[in-house]
């Protein structure tokens, strides 16, 4: 018997130290996968139009999402629809549709600090929408959020720039909203996370199709790098990181992954400024610094 339990001992030592690790590596693959995706749709949104852009990736997102539905046998019928509804036109659609048009003209690492102001807007709407209590702390992160915000926007010597960054403050608005209106979702009862996902990635997708009319697929500039780019932005990103992202709420502490909304704007303004040439004055590096703290606080309220 001792020798049987010296036998297996280092094999369960072994899987014990894979299933603690792996939490951690999925969710730093995930920073970083959601990071470069700022510089990779800013690439390929080169090739075409950004309507074009938008409804192929949110479109092959849905059907990833769907795909992995029937794939696990799951229920196909929609639950919540409501709600559903609701997390589909104010995450898949109008943050989706915000984020795409200030890329556009907008430079991708301040465009992901912009919309990383989400942890913020999560704070004002969870008071309002959740009856969350609005701390002391969580004063101070706005506070230090907005002076940032100013510093990086400079209202006072804007040249023609200001649309891409209210666009980018706007989707982080969006994002905001549709993540709480999904934790709303899930205080009524169980909740499959797949299906919900599945049904509110299709549901925010029929507006943006009323854009048809202004897409214009005939003149994509198609190469190998615009077809690995969109499947990494509407595949990747967008639906396997969902998945992951659910997976890790699991197995991970919630302050764990809320530093997530502090390190990939970070991730994102290194890669831009390395891959696009995207290199932040001084003024913009200090703004990125006090979002940063604003984050932190909130992370830790």
């Amino acid at each position: 018997m001792s020798a049987s339990s010296t036998t297996l001992n280092p094999f369960l030592s072994h899987k014990a130290t894979q299933s603690r690790w792996l939490p951690l590596v999925l969710f730093a693959g995930l920073v970083s996968l959601w990071a470069y995706n700022y510089v990779v749709m800013k690439q390929t949104l080169q090739a075409t139009t950004p309507i074009t852009h938008l409804i192929l990736r949110t479109t092959l997102g849905s059907l990833t999402l769907f795909g992995v539905l029937l794939a696990r046998g799951r229920a196909i019928r929609p639950q919540r629809l409501l709600q559903a509804t609701q997390v589909g036109l104010s995450t898949t659609c109008l943050y989706s549709l915000s984020i795409t048009l200030a890329l556009v003209a907008g430079a991708a690492g301040r465009t992901s600090v912009l919309v990383f102001t989400m942890p913020f807007w999560v704070a004002l709407l969870s008071r309002c929408l959740l009856a969350e209590p609005f701390g002391r702390r969580t004063g101070q992160a706005l506070l230090a959020g907005f002076v940032g915000l100013m510093l990086i926007v400079a209202p006072w010597q804007l040249h023609g720039g200001l649309l891409p960054m209210l666009l980018a403050v706007l989707a982080g608005f969006f994002w905001a909203l549709g993540s709480v209106l999904s934790k709303r979702a899930t205080r009524c009862g169980q909740l499959d996370s797949l299906n919900f996902s599945a049904w509110q990635a299709l549901i925010g997708l029929l507006p943006l199709l009323a854009l048809w009319p202004w897409a214009d697929f005939a003149h994509i500039h198609w190469s190998t790098g615009f077809v690995l780019g969109l499947l990494y932005a509407g595949v990747l990103s967008s639906a396997v990181g969902w998945l992951a992202w659910l997976w890790l709420l699991k197995c991970l502490p919630a302050s764990t992954l809320s530093f997530n909304a502090l390190v990939i704007p970070l991730l994102a303004v290194a890669m831009a400024a390395v891959q696009l040439g995207e290199w932040p004055l001084e003024r913009e590096l200090a703004g990125m610094l006090l979002v940063g703290m604003g984050i932190v606080l909130i992370a830790r309220r």
